[in-house]
């Protein structure tokens, strides 16, 4: 949840690959009145980390690469605060369903209306995450697809069980937990686990997740692992 004292306005921070649609925008959020709304000088893919702010809403143009790359930049140089507010070109859902998985606390269109992008805001606030109507559906397959593309990229080749315990790995399980939840022997989780690490050409379990994550094969945090995989 955002923390902005009772009858404070939640400061906003604008920036936008467009400064005519960030300034624009700043105008008619600024009409709600429960909103302090400044505009950054420069694009997302150039911001530095801003002073006090309540949450970032941050307008990205592009192909899925661009946007991909700028998102990552923007999620990655504000990695305690604030909330970002994503505002994406909108031509597939597919776009905004990759940049949600980054971890942006909201995903729009660039079309959204301003009462669509205030009510956003609204649940940025009470700390609940939005992605535009109609996205949900295709949220899951869309991104298994891309998961799976990116798998197939990267070359790295793991057992169904290896991927099984790096899911557990990124969920935050120990070896301990990784053996109760498969059923399995310590010894069968720490040798699944040096063998990730060797496909992987990785040094620990924190290299091999971070790496893991780059390649599409698993995302953290998200409880991607069922006991029916």
């Amino acid at each position: 949840m955002v923390e902005v004292a009772p009858g404070t306005p939640a400061r906003v921070l604008i920036c936008d690959d467009y400064p005519l649609f960030a300034r624009g925008l700043a105008e008619t959020l600024r009409e709600r009145g429960d909103l302090w709304v400044t505009v950054a000088p420069e694009a997302p893919r150039a911001l530095p980390e801003p002073g006090p702010v309540d949450i970032l809403v941050a307008g990205i143009d592009g192909d899925i690469t661009a946007i991909w790359q700028a998102c990552d930049h923007l999620l990655g140089i504000l990695p305690a605060a604030p909330p970002v507010v994503l505002l994406l070109p909108g031509r597939s859902e597919f776009e905004m369903t990759a940049a949600a998985t980054l971890g942006a606390a909201a995903v729009l269109p660039r079309s959204v209306a301003p009462s669509g992008l205030g009510e956003a805001l609204t649940a940025v606030v009470e700390g609940r995450t939005l992605v535009a109507s109609g996205m949900a559906e295709r949220m899951l397959s869309d991104f298994v697809g891309l998961l799976r593309r990116r798998r197939e990229a990267s070359g790295i080749d793991l057992s169904a069980r290896e991927l099984q315990v790096l899911e557990l790995i990124a969920d935050g399980r120990s070896n301990r937990d990784i053996a109760a939840l498969l059923h399995i022997s310590d010894h069968t989780v720490k040798n699944h686990v040096r063998r990730i690490l060797e496909k992987l050409g990785a040094e620990s379990r924190t290299e091999a997740l971070v790496m893991a994550v780059r390649a599409g094969l698993v995302v953290v945090g998200q409880g991607s692992w069922s006991p029916n995989a």
